[in-house]
């Protein structure tokens, strides 16, 4: 089976009754691009729906919800099974899915800010208080 990582937007969770999984449909977004000889590539959207197994449902059910940016990693089959037929197509049997860190627009700016407020900084530990037993 072939690997493949998906990194998109929880467009919704649809879970299968008596105990049969769930699906994540997931959007991902492709930059469009121009070409050699000029043409332009549009931006797209491609669509995955990604077929969990009943481990992970309640995982799934309690961490993400429609919206989040995730990070999904499954194997992916060369068919594709709808109302019990194999039908031409891909089948993505997830493993794993994280929520993916989105890299902060003004990346620099913030860890100067960080770095400014950590060298005028004026407050003073409270050692006495961190070392007070707890009960």
């Amino acid at each position: 089976m072939a690997s493949v990582n998906i990194i998109g937007i929880i467009e919704s969770v649809k879970f299968i009754p008596n105990g049969g999984g769930c699906f994540v449909f997931l959007s991902e977004y492709r930059k469009g691009y121009r070409k050699s000889d000029g043409t332009r590539v549009e931006d797209k959207y491609l669509s995955w729906k990604v077929i969990y197994k009943q481990g992970l449902v309640n995982y799934i059910n309690n961490h993400f919800s429609t919206g989040m940016v995730v990070e999904v990693k499954g194997d992916v089959l060369p068919y594709a099974i709808e109302n019990g037929e194999t039908v031409e197509g891909y089948s993505v049997i997830g493993q794993t899915m994280n929520i993916f860190s989105v890299p902060r627009l003004y990346q620099r700016q913030e860890a100067r800010m960080q770095k400014d407020s950590q060298l005028n900084s004026s407050g003073e530990p409270d050692l006495e208080g961190y070392n007070a037993p707890d009960f």
